[in-house]
């Protein structure tokens, strides 16, 4: 527990400081506070909450034990004495104007357990109001599943409708709650062969029909339908009662077609799941004219959700979500397509005539959304989205690429807040689609020909006492020139390469570590990181080749590391255990990226180019290094600078706390794995 705060009332602080210096000497973590006056006492209750008032020798006329304890019972707060027992008088007169604990003045012990108590009464009472909060939760993200799910749901005593959900109202035809209160079940439901109130009398007696009954249902409008009703126990608002589920009896056709529409809905928003959107998205794109530049996908996120976790918990995520989907709603065109991708964001195949339409849609629901009130546990918090969007031009070929693009501009956005950021893609060696048809054709002949090979670079310690690893940067062999990973990677993706290549290379640089102690960085590609399978395919080939896993340090970047945190988190998990260890490159000291400390466990992270290029007298940079250093350290990660070409900048690295340099500086001969 915290440190608690315990007010003293007496004319000097003496007595505060020797209570003070009992209390800890004990070993309770106490904040003792000395007030004089009754004045004092009231601002203090204001300032302090105090767990305990004890109550001395003030003057009688500015702070009386009558009003002291008044005022204590006004905050909810007990009060106590301190007197000598033996002096009846003094104490009968202070017991008679006011109640209160009293504590022997001649036992130091008898001032400790009662403070020791208080204290565990305090934490008992947090504890409590915890797992009365958890519980508060729970109820309502059950009472949100059972009003959004399509089963009609009803719950019943002695035959009255206690509850029902939407699904119910309306198989009744009913518009609200109200009008089913005091409608017995026996009014609107008859068996055709036996008597319903013969059943409802042994549901009572804990007697449960053994499958469905038939019954015929006669809505308060006057129209009737066939349906079947199972029943079981259950609770509502704490009380016992009968849970009661209705399945119209001749609508298979439309159950299908409800089956059919839960399979691809999202229950928290009504959107279209990640799955159906996803092959909307494909099939949008597969069918799309190439001169058709107006389309656009769009990945929405509400703003500040960290802050609501913090504060009431996934109920107030679930509520913004909520929100931004109904939202979202009625902005639709007929042609839009929306969808919940991801536990917080929302995305939107948008096709307009006109670019300007298309952020002229998101500015109305920006707008729209700012103006939302999300009320969750009683705490009410205002509401901004932001944006990320995809122009669909003809380029864009793989769906989960533009989907990763968009949630990769949305998170730039989140920085700023309430902004939208229109992802760029990087300037490449190929920038027409011809070109990228024949590097798209060039990467699928280095893959049947082996034309893939890993170069070694070292990676050193500043102090020369530390360990040395070796990273792996993959290389394509070309006629002239062998080409980096970087200058075809994003074409690799796209097209779904960019596993293979991993496949590929990574069998090659385990038989050249077998054997050896060496410790090897290899980058894993967007697919390899969201593939399921790809975990079981590296530990297998490991053990194929007798290497350490321990050896293995697998690297993702933090782009991809946000885009795909899940995943991850599930590699790692997979992984992990058999001792590889994880490698985050590109890492910088935005507030996202820094957070990737508490999601996943990381042994080294690498800096992001962009602040190593020129530090000597850049302080903006040094700043971003020592805060990545100083979160690091308090994960136990080593930060390790790359492509380091100056030696000027490596006093710079070490005072900011950089231990590990890779770079041009060392002037070694790189070793190639598998030419």
């Amino acid at each position: 527990m915290d440190s608690v705060n315990l007010l003293v009332v007496d004319r000097t602080p003496e007595s505060s400081e020797q209570i003070n210096s009992l209390l800890r000497n004990s070993g309770i973590k106490i904040h003792v506070i000395h007030v004089g006056s009754y004045a004092e006492t009231n601002r203090a209750f204001d300032a302090y909450s105090p767990l305990l008032v004890i109550y001395l020798h003030p003057d009688p006329v500015d702070a009386g034990i009558e009003e002291i304890s008044e005022l204590a019972g006004r905050n909810s707060v007990p009060c106590a004495l301190i007197v000598d027992l033996d002096d009846h008088e003094r104490l009968t007169n202070l017991i008679r104007t006011a109640p209160c604990y009293v504590i022997d003045k001649n036992s130091p012990d008898h001032l400790i357990a009662t403070v020791s108590g208080l204290l565990e009464t305090q934490t008992r009472l947090q504890d409590s109001q915890a797992q009365e909060s958890r519980l508060d939760e729970i109820h309502h993200r059950y009472e949100l599943l059972l009003e959004s799910a399509r089963d009609a749901i009803a719950y019943i005593h002695e035959g009255l409708h206690v509850y029902a959900n939407r699904a119910y109202l309306e198989a009744l035809h009913v518009g609200n709650a109200e009008e089913l209160q005091g409608l017995s079940l026996l009014e609107i439901m008859k068996i055709p062969e036996g008597d319903l109130k013969t059943v409802l009398r042994d549901l009572s007696k804990g007697r449960f029909p053994s499958g469905p009954i038939e019954v015929q249902v006669s809505r308060p409008d006057g129209s009737t339908m066939e349906a079947a009703l199972g029943f079981s126990a259950a609770t509502f608002n704490g009380e016992p009662c009968i849970q009661m589920m209705l399945q119209k009896r001749d609508q298979a056709a439309e159950l299908a077609a409800e089956l059919e529409r839960l399979r691809v809905t999202d229950p928290l928003t009504q959107l279209a799941n990640r799955p159906s959107f996803s092959a909307q998205l494909a099939n949008f794109i597969e069918q799309k004219d190439p001169a058709d530049a107006t389309a656009a996908l769009l990945y929405l996120e509400p703003d500040a959700l960290d802050e609501a976790l913090d504060e009431v918990g996934l109920a107030a995520v679930d509520a913004h979500v909520s929100q931004l989907a109904g939202v979202v709603r009625e902005y639709l065109e007929p042609a839009d397509i929306a969808g919940r991708i991801s536990d917080h964001g929302i995305a939107i195949l948008a096709n307009r005539e006109k670019k300007q339409q298309v952020e002229g849609f998101v500015k109305a629901i920006q707008h729209a959304y700012r103006n939302v009130i999300v009320e969750s546990g009683g705490r009410s918090f205002s509401a901004t989205c932001s944006v990320g969007m995809v122009p669909l031009g003809r380029l864009a070929n793989d769906p989960q690429a533009v989907i990763a693009q968009a949630r990769k501009a949305c998170s730039e956005a989140l920085e700023e807040g309430e902004a939208m950021v229109v992802f760029r893609p990087q300037l490449t060696a190929v920038a027409m689609a011809e070109e990228e048809s024949t590097w798209v054709d060039r990467i699928r002949l280095g893959l049947k020909n082996e034309d893939f090979h890993a170069v070694h670079q070292s990676i050193v310690d500043l102090d020369g006492e530390g360990e040395h690893l070796l990273e792996n940067l993959v290389h394509l062999r070309g006629e002239e020139k062998d080409h980096p990973y970087s200058e075809f990677a994003e074409i690799a993706e796209r097209h779904g390469l960019a596993g293979n290549i991993d496949r590929n290379v990574i069998p090659t640089i385990l038989r050249t570590i077998a054997d050896t102690e060496e410790r090897q960085i290899v980058s894993l590609s967007n697919h390899s990181i969201v593939e399921p399978g790809f975990a079981g395919w590296l530990l297998d080939h490991l053990k194929m080749y007798a290497v350490d896993a321990r050896q293995m340090i697998v690297q993702v970047s933090a782009d991809l590391a946000q885009a795909n945190l899940k995943p991850t988190q599930r590699l790692m998990r997979e992984l992990g255990p058999a001792g590889c260890q994880l490698s985050i490159s590109g890492f910088g000291s935005e507030r996202r990226t820094l957070q990737l400390f508490e999601h996943l466990q990381a042994s080294y992270v690498k800096l992001d180019t962009a602040l190593t290029g020129e530090l000597q007298g850049n302080n903006t940079a040094q700043s971003a290094i020592q805060q990545v250093v100083e979160a690091a350290n308090e994960h136990n990660v080593v930060v390790i600078a790359d492509e380091i070409a100056d030696t000027s900048n490596l006093a710079v690295l070490w005072q900011c706390g950089v231990k590990m340099i890779a770079g041009a500086f060392l002037k070694e001969t790189s070793q190639v794995v598998g030419q």
